[in-house]
């Protein structure tokens, strides 16, 4: 029972933040403002979303290729879809289908699992760092622009600066040599045997990533510009969707509405559920703007992503019954 419940929690208070921004709103207004989208609008937003997909999924592919593996561009797509899919409706909706990502291509393409582990912790590791280097920059500019308070703005500024200095720490030691997970996962094997396997393949995929950093850097380095582009394309989505609804945003309104959706899905709720919503109706209502509009725009990347989160369990479950 008390699994149940803690697994239960999450939802309860992903719902309970939902019920809270909706309070905010009109739910007729909401509907009104939904309802002024045409097929060709969504048809555009379904193109510029295939954009940002391909980007992040050219990143894992040139990673992988950096490594040797030269696979298949499009059924990548669809694994990172799977892995979406899996990581968007658990705790933290950026996480959590990793292993699936390592699995897919080491059962179906029969890519080493160090080599898989390696591509997949240096993905990760880029993704983390552009996106919080992002969001350091979105929180700055919002203070400049005196947009949130001083205070609380000095702390999400400490706290994403804090966020950004891991993946940047790990890529740095890796590239020197300096393997954080073997080192701390060594002396657990000698401890608890089991974990030896686990351990020794740790210890293969740090040390080419290190290898890769020394020898071959072209690929990392392209992988982070493809990473810049994939944030090109996630901003020029979010500023069309706004648009399509019915508001033209502004730059500064453009940034901090962006940054505040971004932070909601960083927190450990499975798909962001009433974080998402909630953050585009403060910072809507912060910007002068219509709360209801916030509300418009989360549902729709809710709409958005559901659907492709949806599709990519359904095609993880087919990926991974094949081969």
């Amino acid at each position: 029972m008390r699994r149940r419940l803690l697994r239960l929690l999450p939802w309860v208070l992903g719902a309970a933040l939902l019920v809270w921004g909706i309070r905010f709103v009109s739910l007729d207004e909401v509907v009104a403002i939904l309802r002024r989208l045409h097929l060709w609008q969504i048809a555009v937003l379904v193109v510029a979303n295939a954009v940002v997909l391909a980007t992040i999924s050219a990143r894992w592919w040139l990673l992988l290729a950096g490594a040797g593996h030269r696979l298949p561009f499009r059924p990548l797509v669809g694994y990172r879809l799977a892995v979406f899919g899996l990581s968007y409706f658990t705790p933290g909706p950026h996480v959590g289908g990793e292993p699936l990502q390592v699995l897919l291509v080491e059962k179906n393409h029969a890519v080493p699992r160090s080599a898989a582990l390696a591509a997949v912790a240096l993905d990760k590791a880029i993704e983390f760092a552009v996106n919080f280097a992002f969001l350091l920059l979105g929180i700055a500019a919002a203070l400049q622009w005196r947009v949130v308070p001083r205070t609380a703005g000095q702390q999400a500024l400490g706290l994403a600066a804090a966020l950004l200095a891991l993946p940047l720490l790990y890529l740095g030691l890796t590239a020197r040599g300096f393997y954080p997970a073997s080192r701390g996962l060594t002396p657990l094997a000698r401890r608890w045997p089991r974990l030896a396997s686990a351990a020794a393949t740790v210890a293969e995929s740090e040390g080419m990533i290190g290898r890769t950093f020394r020898a071959a850097p072209r690929p990392f380095i392209a992988a982070v510009a493809v990473t810049f582009l994939s944030w090109a394309a996630l901003i020029a989505e979010y500023w069309l969707m706004a648009s399509f609804l019915g508001t033209n945003l502004t730059l500064p309104q453009l940034v901090v509405a962006l940054t505040a959706a971004r932070i909601s899905i960083l927190l450990l709720l499975p798909a962001g559920l009433g974080a998402l919503e909630l953050s585009q109706a403060l910072a809507f209502g912060a910007l002068g703007l219509d709360p209801a509009f916030g509300i418009s725009l989360g549902l729709l990347i809710r709409a958005r992503d559901t659907a492709l989160g949806l599709f990519g369990l359904w095609w993880a479950g087919r990926s991974v019954g094949s081969g």
